[in-house]
């Protein structure tokens, strides 16, 4: 007697069944990638190259221990002063700390009173120096902030601090700003947050429940008390326009905007105009 196979009707449960599958597959591969691999894409650990500092700037290489175990390499570029500004520097999250300390010295603040220092981030290389130690969070680098400023702040007695910086180190400045005393502080191409970059990019991802590194100055920003100037580009590219001028600016309504147009996330800080607007923000 020959072998009858049952074939079960393909119903229309069965194929959303399949379809729902076929979705899931790739949203929780990315959601595998974001939960093992957010470090590595939101801190990478690698920066542009960087000519070394001119002697004339007379570079002073520092290495700072952390309480974790972490060594940061950093630059300060001295005033011919006693009791200077301090201007700290906190660069983007693939921008040479060395690098960006060396053009505020040399192209906005060339004044023989004002003191610029930058370090690496923990786990990030500047070409010069050897690279910092540890591994790159959100929590780490906030805690260095503070570090930098007090370690800083006790060997030179500045008379005033203020601080500059660019992409992703705008997060880190706000919250040293938020803990400790800075004069003045310039954020170029802020974001509002890393969460809210990916969580508008990928609107089917948990990701304020996923991300251990958010960024999120829009959290903060409205306890600013201090000096505070923006300059962003209108066609950034990487933060949408409508996080700094609807985002950030909304919340905090006391800091100016200024727009560079013409410009993107990478080529602001190379305008022209940049060192002026830079050095009005933090001087006038």
């Amino acid at each position: 007697m020959p072998l009858k196979i049952e074939r079960k009707p393909i119903t229309a449960r069965r194929v959303m069944l399949f379809l729902a599958i076929l979705v899931l597959i790739p949203v929780i591969g990315f959601m595998l990638v974001l939960v093992t691999q957010q470090t590595r894409l939101i801190l990478p650990a690698r920066v542009n190259n960087a000519e070394p500092p001119p002697a004339s700037l007379h570079p002073q290489y520092l290495s700072l221990p952390t309480p974790s175990g972490a060594t940061l390499q950093g630059v300060l570029f001295p005033a011919k002063t006693a009791s200077p500004t301090l201007i700290l520097a906190f660069p983007g999250n693939t921008h040479n700390a060395v690098g960006f300390a060396a053009f505020l010295k040399e192209t906005v603040f060339p004044d023989d009173d004002i003191a610029v220092a930058a370090f690496s981030y923990r786990g990030y290389p500047n070409g010069i120096t050897p690279p910092s130690t540890g591994t790159p969070s959100q929590a780490g680098l906030y805690a260095d902030s503070l570090l930098i400023y007090d370690v800083l702040t006790t060997r030179l007695q500045p008379k005033s601090v203020k601080v500059a910086a660019y992409s992703i180190g705008t997060a880190v400045a706000t919250h040293l700003a938020l803990n400790r005393p800075v004069d003045k502080m310039l954020l170029a191409a802020p974001i509002a947050s890393v969460r809210r970059i990916a969580q508008e990019r990928y609107p089917w991802v948990p990701v304020r429940l996923l991300l251990r590194h958010p960024f999120a100055t829009e959290d903060v920003i409205a306890a600013l008390t201090n000096s505070t100037t923006i300059i962003y580009s209108p066609t950034d590219g990487l933060v949408p326009r409508h996080h700094v001028e609807d985002i950030l600016h909304t919340a905090n309504p006391s800091i100016p905007l200024i727009a560079v147009p013409g410009t993107n996330h990478v080529t602001l800080i190379l305008h022209p105009e940049t060192p002026a607007l830079i050095r009005k923000a933090l001087t006038d």
